[in-house]
């Protein structure tokens, strides 16, 4: 069902690619991780909403009010159905943007299938950082688990050497931390280190900190972000009247005749 639009953005958007998950929303488990700048979001929006059509949905929304991100959402009203879509214009960790389209394109390929995707060791890293990463340098063993993400690790080394670039003085710490992963250990102290980096440079860009702030209040106001991350992307109710409410803050762009 999805990949002929996987395809479809990548053949449109060169700077546009999935950055983790790939496998796991392909086999219905989550949504999809992309990236893209936000130049190319109105032309995602669109090839989303023609693909949505396609496969008759009903309504298509999109929301925007978290700062970089664009959440693109199709409705099937008949099972109360999400089918999700998150493109990032930059990715932040501990209130520091790690990566914005570009950076992520030198480490791109074109998966089997036909789409673009991030290669498996540059995954690696970010699943590490972003789900196996705990705040004060702790484990965090079911995200490890659940991602994949010392499989993702060996598979690539030099995918794990391009995305530590990413990561400035704390490349080299984030090299031993992936190691000791690898390995079957933990060093906390090495992962101290790539908190510690990411967090003076969110010091360095206060409107961002602040943006993310303002992005857990809004997480919990808007309809179509408080199904995602509140209800576990399930509609409560009568699913005709989410898509009202959702539709009076503007975020609906497409509705079916049925």
């Amino acid at each position: 069902m999805w990949l002929p639009l996987l395809v479809r953005l990548t053949e449109r958007f060169p700077e546009w690619g999935l950055w983790k998950n790939a496998d796991a929303a392909l086999a219905g488990d989550g949504d999809f991780d992309s990236t893209a700048p936000e130049s190319d979001w109105d032309g995602i929006i669109a090839e989303f909403t023609s693909w949505a059509s396609e496969h008759d949905l009903d309504a298509v929304a999109a929301c925007r009010h978290v700062r970089g991100v664009l959440f693109l959402v199709a409705v099937d009203t008949r099972d109360a159905t999400l089918f999700e879509l998150d493109v990032n214009a930059r990715k932040y960790f501990r209130g520091w943007t790690v990566f914005r389209p570009g950076d992520l394109k030198p480490m791109m390929e074109i998966d089997d299938r036909g789409f673009r995707r991030v290669r498996p060791g540059a995954e690696g890293v970010t699943l590490l950082t972003q789900n196996g990463l705990k705040w004060g340098g702790r484990r965090d063993a079911d995200g490890l688990r659940r991602k994949r993400v010392v499989e993702f690790l060996e598979s690539d080394p030099e995918g794990v050497a391009a995305a530590a670039r990413l990561f400035g003085s704390a490349e080299d710490a984030l090299l031993r931390a992936v190691q000791a992963v690898v390995s079957g250990r933990w060093d906390r102290s090495a992962l101290l280190t790539v908190e510690a980096r990411a967090l003076l440079g969110a010091l360095g860009d206060p409107a961002i900190v602040l943006s993310r702030l303002r992005a857990k209040r809004v997480k919990k106001r808007c309809q179509l972000l408080r199904t995602i991350f509140v209800d576990g992307r399930t509609i409560r109710g009568d699913v005709s009247g989410w898509v009202e409410r959702v539709s009076r803050h503007g975020e609906i762009v497409a509705e079916a005749s049925r």
